[in-house]
């Protein structure tokens, strides 16, 4: 009987699909998160430095304001630079301030919480953190009563430690420090459609 030839080359084999490199992820992808604003980036003229105020508000961030002054006393300073009640809108976000101050002249920052709970950590972490011409912090804060204030004099750089001063007057919760009729000053940018919660809310949530 006639032979079948032999095959002169071995058959193609038959493709193959390549196992996964890894397991498909059934996680869902989570949702946007405030981002943190940049690093400013900016000059002050001579005899100046640059104050920068990073704060991240808590839960109800249309109840925090701040405000900065010159001078040696903080009842006859000068004030430089202030926000109102309500200019904050988003919560658990993180907004920086920036201001040029004079160069070796007191200053005083102080930062008011109207439902007298600071801004950490019952209802939100918030947070804020004061500093010189880009450099590290020199003072961060969160955990106060109705206000918090801080005394520094204006250094262009922490290197001078001798001629840099901090005072540091956190009101505890609860407490009332050396309060005025400008710390009451509601200033405030109320409205039919305010999404912030009352102090009755905030007792329900708790």
């Amino acid at each position: 009987a006639p032979q079948t030839p032999a095959p002169t080359s071995n058959p193609t084999p038959a493709p193959q699909t390549p196992a996964p490199t890894s397991a498909p992820s059934s996680a869902l992808t989570p949702s946007a998160s405030p981002s943190p604003s940049p690093t400013p980036t900016f000059s002050c003229p001579p005899g100046q430095v640059g104050f920068i105020l990073t704060l991240t508000t808590d839960n109800y961030p249309r109840e925090t304001r701040w405000v900065l002054k010159q001078g040696n006393r903080w009842s006859t300073a000068t004030r430089i630079a202030t926000t109102l009640y309500g200019s904050y809108t988003n919560w658990q976000t993180t907004y920086i301030e920036t201001q040029c101050i004079e160069e070796n002249e007191v200053f005083y920052f102080q930062i008011l919480d109207k439902e007298r709970d600071g801004i950490c950590c019952d209802y939100g972490l918030g947070t804020y953190s004061l500093a010189l011409n880009g450099q590290e912090p020199f003072h961060t804060g969160g955990v106060f009563g109705f206000k918090e204030r801080t005394r520094f004099n204006a250094i262009s750089s922490y290197n001078n430690m001798n001629t840099f001063i901090i005072e540091v007057e956190t009101e505890p919760k609860g407490g009332n420090i050396d309060s005025t009729s400008e710390d009451y000053d509601e200033e405030d940018s109320t409205g039919e459609d305010e999404e912030d919660s009352t102090s009755e809310e905030k007792e329900e949530e708790s």
